[in-house]
């Protein structure tokens, strides 16, 4: 007689509904939380923009606000004239950007105690909001060596203006005690200065009578002259206690500095070991999973299914949670959705319905670009949702700097903002690692005289990152990142990043899996994000044996295995369509076991290996970029 396994789980749930029925009955007993309490308590998971990046934003505003108030002292203090010009003025000005220098560093201060104070551990967040410091001090330093360069400026004006006004005085002076010589007209006489006799005309053509009268002109103006050179004085002091309170700040900005490089040199010995830890315990977790998948009896256990005798066994099927509504964490460390929305090439009037419709109907990502040309319809379409009840703060948007902005990266993103609608986005990436002609002939695609595109092939993509660094203190956006960038365009960039990316946005699929690019974003803590999961347009996947069977064995679409292949893999995965029917039916993802995923896998494998990879998207731009399936 053979061993079997009986389905009770109907009695099981009948046992557990009767105890719930004599616990809510029970005198003085504890009543369970209903499920807006239980989401009251444990809060909707959603991102939050967080109260370090609102103060860093604060900070980066008052920096730029201190720095046009410095802009303004250093026309009024370059300005060379015979006296002293606006004093009054650039003594104000001098005094308010003192203040607001030292109130920013205050500020800057207060918030590395508030980094502290939410990270006493070293995590991935707190490393970003070291790099965000170390950026808001290195401005507000520049802004204060600016300030100093300023002063001396200033100091240098008032001491020529004071040796200009000393050499006229000098010069009047000596031509005043010099008698002139006038000829023998009788309209250079000199008349007595007695009282004049009645009838006698009161103007004289000659001003100075005597050497007594030039003699006290002259004492008049050398007194006036005195008084100015002591005004002159005090105002040089003032400068010179103020340049010796920029030193202070200075010494104030270096011990921070060293604060901050010490930290990192600490949390930098630390990371290895932290690695090493969690890859150790990855692997005892495989493990044990590995020995618990294989032992039916305890998982029957576990779940409540109890043995009988007699019975035919029978097969348990675990159903997960929507997959679609899953996260994974960026190295800021915000959350990111798994399955977002995708706009290039949509159709032009159907953008609007589409961004609307998705948000509705659960989506949380939304991708656009500059470059696709939409994004006036995409504001459109968070407009009308956010009207019908979804937050701004509960969906994650994604947009891209345009190759003809790469050198001017933060009016690329102020363009798509003003688009959109939005104070900022969740995630800017660089589009493509090169720089077309900002001066071409067209805003998006300058061409050449023949025909091919007008690229400035002289540009380094380090210095375009270098700029997408800046705009994080500015809280225009909250995360940056690459796309389309290989493993070469990668080790090329990571030596000089300051910020590393948090997403590597690629083309990838079962026909591109781009193994090598995937590895080193994971080793970096680089997210991916795969765009033209089917392909291209049409799904040429949609006819691949591998996909066709791993469809038909969970009764699905060749599209819901191609979107739910990236899940398993870690990556955030782009749908992009303009049907609404389409749009909801591509958010019901599958949970796929492990013999699909090393189905598909192995077809990736076997395509990698005899170098049959295909890329459906790359723009004839006639640049090696790096690729494996092109280089």
């Amino acid at each position: 007689m053979g061993v079997a396994i009986n389905d009770r789980t109907a009695e099981f749930r009948h046992i557990v509904s009767a105890a719930k029925r004599r616990q809510a009955t029970k005198p003085g007993s504890q009543r369970l939380l209903n499920d807006s309490q239980k989401a009251a308590a444990n809060g909707d998971g959603r991102p939050r923009r967080s109260e370090f990046a609102r103060k860093a934003a604060d900070i980066g505003r008052g920096i730029s606000a201190t720095m046009a108030k410095l802009e303004k002292l250093a026309q009024l203090a370059k300005k060379k004239t015979l006296f002293d010009d606006r004093p009054v003025e650039i003594n104000e000005l001098t005094f308010i950007i003192k203040q607001d220098l030292s109130a920013l560093n205050e500020e800057i201060r207060n918030l590395q105690a508030l980094s502290k104070r939410l990270h006493p551990k070293p995590d991935q967040e707190g490393e970003n909001n070291k790099n965000i410091l170390l950026l808001l001090q290195g401005k507000l330093g520049d802004v204060s060596a600016n300030f100093k360069d300023v002063l001396e400026i200033r100091t240098k004006n008032i001491q020529a203006s004071r040796s200009r006004t000393e050499a006229f005085v000098s010069t009047v002076g000596q031509h005043a005690l010099v008698a002139p010589q006038h000829s023998a007209s009788p309209l250079y006489g000199t008349p007595n200065r007695g009282t004049p006799s009645p009838g006698a005309d009161l103007i004289s053509l000659n001003p100075v009578s005597s050497v007594a009268d030039q003699q006290l002109q002259l004492q008049m103006m050398e007194e006036g002259q005195n008084t100015y050179i002591q005004q002159r004085g005090q105002a040089i002091e003032a400068i010179e206690s103020t340049i010796n309170e920029l030193g202070s700040i200075f010494g104030q900005l270096a011990a921070m500095v060293s604060e901050q490089s010490e930290m990192i040199q600490r949390i930098d010995a630390n990371t290895e070991d932290v690695v090493d830890n969690v890859e150790g315990a990855q692997k005892e977790l495989l493990r044990y999973w590995s020995r618990v998948s294989g032992n039916r009896w305890l998982l029957a256990k576990m779940f409540g299914v109890l043995p009988l005798c007699g019975l035919t066994a029978v097969p348990i099927r675990f159903q997960n949670s929507n997959m679609a509504d899953k996260t994974f964490k960026l190295n800021t460390g915000r959350e990111i959705p798994a399955l977002g929305l995708g706009t290039w090439q949509s159709e032009p009037g159907k953008v609007k319905e589409a961004v609307a419709h998705a948000l509705k109907s659960g989506y949380r990502l939304i991708d656009c670009a500059y470059c696709y040309g939409n994004e006036d319809e995409v504001g459109q379409g968070l407009k009308e949702a956010f009207a019908a009840g979804v937050k701004r703060e509960d969906i994650f948007v994604v947009t891209k700097v345009w190759a003809t902005y790469n050198t001017r990266v933060e009016l690329g993103l102020d363009k798509s903002l003003k688009s959109l609608g939005l104070d900022y986005v969740d995630l800017f990436l660089v589009h493509w690692p090169l720089l077309m002609n900002p001066e071409g002939n067209d805003d998006r695609f300058p061409k050449l005289p023949d025909g091919s595109r007008d690229i400035i092939r002289s540009h380094n993509h380090v210095d375009t990152w270098k700029q997408m660094e800046q705009l994080l203190p500015t809280g225009k956006t909250l995360a940056i990142g690459v796309s389309n960038y290989s493993k070469r365009y990668l080790e090329q960039l990571l030596p000089h990043c300051k910020v590393v990316p948090a997403v590597n946005q690629i083309e990838n699929h079962p026909q591109l899996p781009q193994q090598e690019i995937v590895d080193l974003c994971r080793q970096k803590g680089i997210h991916i994000m795969a765009y033209s999961p089917f392909g291209s347009t049409g799904g040429p996947l949609f006819k691949a044996e591998p996909v066709l069977k791993v469809a038909e064995k969970h009764g699905v679409s060749p599209s819901t295995v191609l979107l739910s292949w990236h899940i398993p893999r870690g990556s955030t995965v782009l749908a992009k369509s303009v049907t609404p029917e389409r749009i909801t039916a591509n958010k019901e993802l599958v949970d796929l076991d492990d013999e699909d995923t090393k189905l598909l896998n192995d077809y990736a494998d076997k395509l990698t290996s005899e170098g049959k990879v295909q890329r459906y998207v790359y723009p004839p731009f006639g640049v090696d970029f790096g690729f494996p399936d092109k280089s």
